[in-house]
């Protein structure tokens, strides 16, 4: 029963980064927006001390953009599989434990892109935090949390 309990918490998050890459390439102008205007720092306090950071270059914006939804891709793509191998061998622990590293390279890729992109680049750097009108910050530490607990928990002994 536990391991199913795993195997489908890493679908689920293979599910909700398919979601989020589905709603990129069907909306890829919103995604651009929220990128620029995040790279821009136009909903910051606008420090000017501050403003040099921002990036206000198109083929910037959409390169940022492009890698954020190739990871989640990557991500998705990755925890899909594992969850299909961990599902396949979850009648027996020692393949079960095998099919454990793909997810947590799946895992790893998510949870490196929403620390990373969004926790690390997007509120230090872009100065996100001071943002009341574009504040994807919870929504990333939720999805890192996310990753990171499920993670954990599939290294637990079953």
């Amino acid at each position: 029963m536990i391991r199913t309990l795993k195997t489908l918490l890493v679908a689920g998050m293979a599910l909700v980064l398919t979601l989020a890459v589905l709603g990129n390439l069907t909306m890829p102008h919103t995604g651009y927006a929220a990128v620029g205007t995040a790279m821009g720092m136009q909903t910051t306090y606008r420090n000017p001390h501050a403003m040099w950071r921002a990036i206000q270059n198109p083929v910037l914006i959409w390169a940022a953009f492009g890698l954020i939804v190739l990871s989640e891709a990557t991500s998705a793509a990755l925890s899909w599989l594992a969850a299909a191998r961990l599902w396949r061998s979850r009648g027996e622990k020692q393949q079960f434990n095998a099919a454990k590293s793909t997810a947590y390279l799946g895992l790893g890729v998510a949870a490196c892109l929403y620390f990373i992109a969004f926790l690390v680049i997007a509120q230090e750097y872009f100065l996100m935090w001071q943002s009341t009108k574009l504040n994807v910050l919870q929504d990333a530490f939720r999805l890192f949390a996310s990753a990171l607990l499920i993670a954990l928990w599939l290294g637990t002994d079953d």
